[in-house]
């Protein structure tokens, strides 16, 4: 099998399983608990988007790394390890505040790899949704989320 190919589909398998393996149903529960903002999905939109992440970032990881483009194939699988990270932040530390400012972090990362893949008209366009719903959605809502749920200091 072609090595690009093997790469993304290896890193977003990887990434994928980890990250479920690492929410339990008692994480979930937590978050249905919480006050909710209005904006936000049910778990199935969350697995809709989560499922469409990992394709289209497969797909920008493929051909970076078919292109040989060390750069755009490095921030790629940074992107994919830090979305797992922020989930283990929201979900195993169960902080709606880590989980705004690990989303705030999280766009360094995938702001610099939208701008790396510029020149790719294919991968750019595939990567603009997921960095428009990040940027529209998920800062948004994370932030709502902890508005809602903070806790008195």
């Amino acid at each position: 099998m072609h090595r690009p190919i093997l790469t993304a589909v290896a890193a977003t398998t990887t990434a994928a399983v980890a990250g479920n393996a690492l929410i339990s149903k008692d994480d979930l529960a937590w978050l249905q608990g919480l006050r909710r903002p209005r904006m936000q999905l049910p778990l199935a939109g969350f697995a809709a988007v989560g499922i469409t992440y990992y394709v289209l970032l497969g797909c920008v990881l493929y051909r970076a790394t078919d292109r040989r483009d060390r750069t755009a194939t490095r921030l790629a699988l940074v992107v994919l390890a830090l979305n797992e990270v922020w989930n283990l932040v929201l979900f195993g530390r169960r902080s709606v505040w880590g989980g705004f400012v690990g989303i705030l972090a999280f766009l360094v990362p995938l702001v610099a790899l939208q701008v790396s893949v510029s020149r790719d008209r294919t991968s750019s366009l595939l990567l603009a949704p997921y960095t428009a719903w990040v940027i529209g959605y998920d800062v948004p809502w994370t932030l709502q989320l902890w508005r809602l749920n903070r806790s008195p200091r």
